[in-house]
Order: C-alpha cells, then sequence, then structure tokens
C-alpha cells in the first residue's frame, strides 16, 4: 500500500476516531469490476485493517466470500459483509455494510442485527445522514461512508462533495455517534485535502493495489 496514503490516514484515525472505535485508518471495498480478484488485494492492506466484501452478484459470492473471510482473519482484517446479514452471520464476519437504497427502503433493518456486530453504512447526500440520526441510538450504524469525496474510477463524470459538504455531513454524523469515513477518489494526491477534516478512516477500492 502507497506510505504516503497510509500515513495520511494514520493520522486522520488517531486524530478523529473515538477511544475504542472500531474502524482502523483504511478500509477496503471488494469490487466485481474493479477488483476482481479481493485476496490479492487484502494481502497488500497493512495489519489490522479492515475489509467490505462486495461482489455482489459474483456466481459464488458464498464460496468467494469465505475465502475473503479466511485471510481476512489470517492478517487480522476485520471483515464485514454488504448487504446480506445472513451470510455474515454463517460466515462470522465482524459485522456488516448496508447499501444506502437498502437503509432507505427498510430502515427498521438496524433492529435485526444482532449486538456485537459492527455496522456501516453509505450515505451519499445529508438527507440520508439525517434520516440516520433520527432512528434510535441502538439502531444507527457504528460508521457511515460518506461518498464521493472525490471524482471516482467507479462513477465517472458523477459530482463529488464539495469539501465543505463533506464537513458538514461528518460534522453531523459524530455528533450523533456515527463514526465519518470517507470514501471515493482518495489516493496519495487528494487525501491531502482531507487534513482539515473530521473523517476517521478512509474507504476505497483502488488505493489498496495503486
Amino acid at each position: 500500500m502507497d506510505d504516503i496514503l497510509l500515513k495520511q490516514a494514520g493520522q486522520l484515525n488517531l486524530r478523529n476516531r473515538p477511544i475504542g472505535g472500531p474502524f482502523p485508518p483504511v478500509i477496503l471495498l471488494t469490487d466485481e469490476v474493479r477488483l476482481p480478484d479481493p485476496l490479492a488485494a487484502i494481502a497488500q492492506l497493512p495489519r489490522k485493517s479492515m475489509v467490505i466484501f462486495r461482489h455482489y452478484d459474483h456466481a459464488n459470492r458464498t464460496a468467494l466470500a469465505a475465502k475473503v473471510c479466511a485471510e481476512s482473519r489470517r492478517l487480522a482484517h476485520k471483515i464485514l459483509i454488504a448487504n446480506d446479514l445472513a451470510l455474515a452471520l454463517k460466515l462470522g464476519a465482524d459485522g456488516v455494510h448496508l447499501p444506502e437504497y437498502r437503509i432507505l427502503q427498510t430502515p427498521s433493518i438496524f433492529g435485526q442485527i444482532p449486538s456485537g456486530l459492527i455496522v456501516t453504512s453509505a450515505c451519499h447526500s445529508m438527507a440520508t445522514l439525517r434520516k440516520l440520526c433520527l432512528l434510535p441510538r441502538d439502531y444507527r450504524p457504528d460508521g457511515v461512508l460518506i461518498s464521493p469525496v472525490f471524482h471516482t474510477q467507479s462513477h465517472p463524470g458523477a459530482a463529488h462533495m464539495p469539501f465543505d459538504r463533506v464537513q458538514q455531513v461528518a460534522h453531523l454524523a459524530a455528533q450523533n455517534a456515527i463514526i465519518p469515513i470517507g470514501l471515493g477518489g482518495i489516493s496519495r494526491n487528494t487525501i491531502k485535502k482531507l487534513r482539515g477534516s473530521v473523517l476517521a478512516s478512509v474507504a476505497g477500492i483502488g488505493f489498496s493495489v495503486g
């Protein structure tokens, strides 16, 4: 992994992560198109990082998820399964990640997640975060992946959040005991622009292998 990016992410994490918070400096999201071999990417992460397994439409999703879980445990990474609580429980994952559409359609899903699991959710707007903040405290996610903070290869041409909006969303999250995490277009060059933010961690698909 890029040393400059990791150093900057570590500084953000040290400054902004609540004591005992579950999120390390960097979080890897797997992706069928941009990261077809997640195992190779996981091996390049610093020990005790975090992996969010997506690969939503993979033909052998369960088998691949099991391999990803095993490799993550070997390297002391936390592992979250995206959008599949049953699979997360079956594999003994550390938690689950919920896409934005899922939490907007079925906010009660937070009440179905057993205590002790780490829960993250996607957040692409202030409106979404406000809805999360209205949930009972026990139903709120532990962290939100705020995106896109920069232009990203996953959504070429799509507008990213202005820095002041990223800060507003992140501040509101932190004030409501939800840890803010930045996602989208984060590299050794762009992460420098986040130095003054309240983000506690950074997440991405490509930064761990490029």
